[in-house]
């Protein structure tokens, strides 16, 4: 009951044998032909503002006021958040309320001051009446008409009363000095806990846009730690090349940017910038790529694609990209049989690659 059917299956295979074998016979060919190419580096990308930067906290606190919220424009020195610290606070209060003391006890209505300056003004008048009583004797020495121990008391009396008087001076420069100092020291104080205190008040530093808030009203903040993402200048592409595609992209190159978002929109583009740095994990290289015209709405972060334009119908010899082997070279029939030559490439685009050197138009390539 079996053999039918065994019968049936030798008959099928040696068909399909028969059909291989003549197919293998049929070779598939072409021949290089000139075609206008337009050759691409594809590229993946996000639309992102020309410069960022986060907001940092540079003090600890919880975040008591926010001035702005996402979407807002901001100009440099604005003041966006307010980070509260009670310590600080306090702080500052202390420092203010030294510097008003210091100053009561440092100016020259001060009563050590006061006191100070009636010292001297005592020992002033007494020099000038032992310097008067010093003058007197010394015009009656001179006359030989007193002694000369009398002379030289009132001489010694004035000199006393004239040392005193400059050692109060003196004194009373150092209290002036001393005061300064003290004031200034109690001052610099205010200041650095002032600092400290302004450092919760955190202003913008670029004239931007608000993209992102990361702390609510409320949330307690850590130095360093990111509050808002700020965005400035236009907005760009910012793509991802393969390495292998590096030697051919370049400054001022044409792209042309797709978006999801904008459907059936083609936004012309160059390439502005090329970072001289490999990506290790993604095996890609940063360049960005500036826009032509104004986007109807620059929204952060849009994923894009691009394709950097080599060369715009450019009249080259090509083959199809499927007769390309291994180690560019290509098989061609050689009389009777076939050979593999090798081939020098340059652009591409999805379907056609173009052949530089080791074929030309009379060429008959096997495609397989």
């Amino acid at each position: 009951m079996k053999r039918p059917i065994i019968w049936a299956t030798l008959t099928m295979a040696v068909a399909i044998t028969v059909i291989v074998l003549g197919c293998k016979d049929k070779a598939v060919t072409t021949k290089p032909q000139v075609r206008k190419l337009t050759a691409a580096v594809y590229a993946s990308g996000t639309l992102l503002p020309e410069q960022e930067y986060k907001v940092m906290a540079g003090v600890d606190g919880y975040l008591q006021e926010a001035y702005v919220k996402e979407g807002d424009t901001v100009h440099k020195g604005q003041q966006l958040f307010y980070i509260s610290n009670e310590v600080r606070h306090a702080q500052e209060q202390g420092a203010h309320a030294v510097v008003q003391r210091t100053i009561s006890t440092v100016n020259e209505n001060a009563p050590q001051f006061k006191e100070m300056a009636g010292r001297i003004e005592v020992a002033r008048i007494k020099k000038e009446q032992d310097e008067l009583q010093y003058d007197r004797y010394k015009k009656l020495f001179d006359e030989d008409a007193i002694s000369k121990s009398s002379y030289e008391k009132y001489y010694l009396q004035y000199q006393s009363s004239l040392k005193e008087y400059q050692n109060l001076k003196q004194q009373y420069e150092q209290l002036t000095l001393a005061g300064k100092l003290q004031l200034q020291q109690a001052q610099n104080q205010l200041q650095v806990n002032r600092a400290q205190q302004n450092e919760g008040r955190i202003k913008s530093f670029v004239d931007g846009i608000v993209y992102d808030i990361y702390k609510e009203t409320g949330d307690l903040v850590s130095p360093n730690q990111p509050v808002a993402l700020i965005g400035s200048g236009d907005m760009i592409a910012k793509l991802l090349i393969d390495e292998d595609d590096l030697e051919k992209v370049y400054v001022g190159q044409e792209v042309l940017i797709t978006m999801d978002a904008y459907d059936n929109k083609v936004f012309k583009a160059h390439i502005s910038k090329v970072y001289p740095m490999l990506n290790k994990v993604e095996q890609s290289f940063r360049v960005d790529a500036t826009f032509d015209e104004t986007l109807p709405l620059g929204i952060y972060g849009l994923n894009l694609e691009a394709n950097i334009v080599l060369a715009r119908d450019k009249e080259v010899l090509v083959i199809p990209r499927s007769a390309l082997q291994k180690g560019d070279s290509v098989l061609i029939k050689d009389g009777d049989g076939k050979k593999a030559v090798h081939v020098a490439t340059g652009i591409a685009d999805d379907e056609w690659i173009e052949v530089k050197s080791g074929v030309d138009t009379t060429s008959i390539i096997i495609l397989k």
